[in-house]
Protein backbone atom coordinates (compact mmCIF):
# COMPACT_ATOMS: atom_id res chain seq x y z
CA UNK A 1 0.00 0.00 0.00
CA UNK A 2 2.63 2.61 0.83
CA UNK A 3 4.60 1.56 -2.69
CA UNK A 4 1.24 2.42 -4.59
CA UNK A 5 1.04 5.80 -2.81
CA UNK A 6 4.62 6.34 -3.36
CA UNK A 7 4.08 5.82 -7.42
CA UNK A 8 0.66 7.46 -6.92
CA UNK A 9 2.98 10.66 -5.32
CA UNK A 10 4.76 10.54 -9.01
CA UNK A 11 1.69 11.92 -10.59
CA UNK A 12 0.70 14.90 -8.47
CA UNK A 13 0.99 18.05 -10.61
CA UNK A 14 3.02 20.41 -8.83
CA UNK A 15 2.88 23.45 -11.13
CA UNK A 16 0.45 25.89 -9.18
CA UNK A 17 2.82 25.79 -6.56
CA UNK A 18 5.97 25.47 -8.26
CA UNK A 19 6.51 29.59 -8.57
CA UNK A 20 5.32 30.18 -4.32
CA UNK A 21 7.81 26.65 -3.71
CA UNK A 22 10.50 27.92 -5.44
CA UNK A 23 10.17 31.29 -3.83
CA UNK A 24 9.78 30.35 -0.17
CA UNK A 25 13.15 27.84 -0.27
CA UNK A 26 14.41 30.85 -2.06
CA UNK A 27 13.34 33.19 1.36
CA UNK A 28 14.23 30.24 3.75
CA UNK A 29 17.71 30.30 2.62
CA UNK A 30 18.48 33.55 2.68
CA UNK A 31 17.21 33.95 6.40
CA UNK A 32 19.60 31.15 7.55
CA UNK A 33 17.52 28.20 7.12
CA UNK A 34 20.33 25.33 5.08
CA UNK A 35 17.59 23.70 2.73
CA UNK A 36 20.02 21.81 0.09
CA UNK A 37 18.48 21.01 -3.10
CA UNK A 38 18.23 17.92 -2.39
CA UNK A 39 16.33 18.13 0.91
CA UNK A 40 14.15 20.90 -1.15
CA UNK A 41 13.42 17.50 -3.62
CA UNK A 42 12.46 15.49 -1.04
CA UNK A 43 10.16 18.53 0.24
CA UNK A 44 8.10 18.13 -3.38
CA UNK A 45 7.25 14.88 -2.31
CA UNK A 46 6.04 15.94 0.78
CA UNK A 47 3.70 18.61 -1.03
CA UNK A 48 3.09 15.83 -3.39
CA UNK A 49 2.09 13.58 -0.73
CA UNK A 50 -0.28 16.22 0.86
CA UNK A 51 -2.66 16.80 -2.10
CA UNK A 52 -2.78 12.95 -2.54
CA UNK A 53 -3.88 12.43 1.33
CA UNK A 54 -6.24 14.85 0.80
CA UNK A 55 -7.66 12.99 -1.90
CA UNK A 56 -6.44 15.17 -4.87
CA UNK A 57 -3.84 15.16 -7.66
CA UNK A 58 -2.87 18.49 -8.16
CA UNK A 59 -1.24 20.58 -5.74
CA UNK A 60 -2.62 23.96 -3.87
CA UNK A 61 -0.72 26.67 -2.18
CA UNK A 62 -1.99 24.96 1.70
CA UNK A 63 0.14 21.99 0.78
CA UNK A 64 2.84 23.89 1.38
CA UNK A 65 1.85 23.34 5.59
CA UNK A 66 4.48 20.42 5.30
CA UNK A 67 7.02 22.58 5.35
CA UNK A 68 6.82 24.20 9.01
CA UNK A 69 8.59 21.12 9.99
CA UNK A 70 11.86 21.34 7.90
CA UNK A 71 13.40 23.33 10.88
CA UNK A 72 16.74 22.21 12.64
CA UNK A 73 17.07 24.29 15.97
CA UNK A 74 14.27 25.44 17.83
CA UNK A 75 15.00 28.95 17.25
CA UNK A 76 13.93 28.48 13.46
CA UNK A 77 10.37 27.33 14.18
CA UNK A 78 8.62 30.22 14.49
CA UNK A 79 10.35 31.53 11.70
CA UNK A 80 10.17 29.10 9.05
CA UNK A 81 6.09 28.84 10.79
CA UNK A 82 5.74 32.45 9.76
CA UNK A 83 6.98 32.26 6.07
CA UNK A 84 5.10 28.93 5.01
CA UNK A 85 1.98 30.69 6.46
CA UNK A 86 2.53 34.03 4.54
CA UNK A 87 2.80 31.78 1.78
CA UNK A 88 -0.41 29.56 2.35
CA UNK A 89 -2.63 32.62 3.48
CA UNK A 90 -2.40 33.99 -0.55
CA UNK A 91 -5.05 30.56 -1.14
CA UNK A 92 -8.15 32.15 -2.66
CA UNK A 93 -9.71 29.40 -3.99
CA UNK A 94 -11.32 26.32 -3.05
CA UNK A 95 -10.76 24.02 0.33
CA UNK A 96 -7.78 24.49 1.78
CA UNK A 97 -5.61 21.72 3.71
CA UNK A 98 -6.90 21.09 6.97
CA UNK A 99 -3.39 20.84 8.62
CA UNK A 100 -2.50 23.91 6.85
CA UNK A 101 -5.02 26.22 9.83
CA UNK A 102 -2.99 24.46 12.36
CA UNK A 103 -1.25 27.27 13.17
CA UNK A 104 -0.72 28.70 16.42
CA UNK A 105 -1.68 32.06 17.14
CA UNK A 106 1.52 34.64 18.26
CA UNK A 107 2.23 34.67 21.81
CA UNK A 108 3.80 38.37 22.91
CA UNK A 109 5.94 37.03 25.49
CA UNK A 110 7.47 34.57 23.08
CA UNK A 111 7.75 37.67 20.91
CA UNK A 112 9.23 40.02 23.23
CA UNK A 113 12.38 37.34 24.61
CA UNK A 114 12.64 37.03 20.38
CA UNK A 115 12.91 40.41 20.24
CA UNK A 116 15.79 40.86 23.40
CA UNK A 117 17.35 37.85 21.91
CA UNK A 118 18.15 40.00 18.59
CA UNK A 119 18.97 43.12 20.43
CA UNK A 120 21.37 41.34 22.34
CA UNK A 121 22.94 39.53 19.17
CA UNK A 122 23.02 42.50 17.46
CA UNK A 123 24.98 44.53 20.58
CA UNK A 124 27.30 41.75 20.22
CA UNK A 125 30.89 42.85 18.89
CA UNK A 126 31.44 39.79 17.17
CA UNK A 127 28.40 39.91 14.97
CA UNK A 128 29.27 39.79 11.11
CA UNK A 129 27.50 41.33 8.37
CA UNK A 130 25.77 38.45 7.32
CA UNK A 131 24.57 37.93 10.69
CA UNK A 132 23.12 41.17 10.48
CA UNK A 133 21.09 40.90 7.34
CA UNK A 134 19.28 37.77 9.41
CA UNK A 135 18.55 39.90 12.21
CA UNK A 136 17.03 42.73 10.14
CA UNK A 137 15.27 39.67 8.66
CA UNK A 138 13.92 38.07 11.56
CA UNK A 139 12.97 41.31 13.03
CA UNK A 140 11.03 42.07 10.26
CA UNK A 141 8.99 38.87 10.74
CA UNK A 142 8.70 39.34 14.01
CA UNK A 143 7.06 42.79 13.37
CA UNK A 144 4.60 41.14 11.48
CA UNK A 145 4.28 38.50 13.72
CA UNK A 146 3.37 41.53 16.41
CA UNK A 147 0.54 42.75 14.82
CA UNK A 148 -1.41 39.68 15.37
CA UNK A 149 -1.52 40.35 19.17
CA UNK A 150 -4.91 40.78 20.14
CA UNK A 151 -4.54 42.76 23.47
CA UNK A 152 -3.46 46.62 22.89
CA UNK A 153 -0.90 47.36 25.78
CA UNK A 154 0.80 43.74 24.52
CA UNK A 155 0.99 44.99 21.09
CA UNK A 156 2.15 48.15 21.85
CA UNK A 157 5.11 47.32 24.37
CA UNK A 158 6.28 44.71 21.60
CA UNK A 159 6.17 47.51 18.74
CA UNK A 160 8.54 49.78 21.17
CA UNK A 161 11.16 47.19 21.36
CA UNK A 162 10.68 46.33 17.96
CA UNK A 163 10.92 50.21 16.92
CA UNK A 164 13.94 50.69 19.59
CA UNK A 165 16.01 47.80 17.77
CA UNK A 166 15.52 49.61 14.48
CA UNK A 167 16.66 53.02 15.47
CA UNK A 168 20.00 51.34 17.19
CA UNK A 169 20.12 49.98 13.67
CA UNK A 170 19.68 52.94 11.49
CA UNK A 171 22.13 54.93 13.75
CA UNK A 172 24.50 52.08 13.30
CA UNK A 173 24.28 52.13 9.41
Amino acid sequence: EIRELQVACRSVNLAAVQKDYIALIHDLRTTGVKVSDRRAVKCQNLIAASALMSGRTEAILSDLWVLRYIWDTEEQIELINGMVNSVIEKEDKGPVHPRAMNSKAPDAEELIKEIESLHGRWDNESTDLEERNIIKDKLRYLQNRSQWISHPEHKSHLQEHIDSLWQKMLTEA
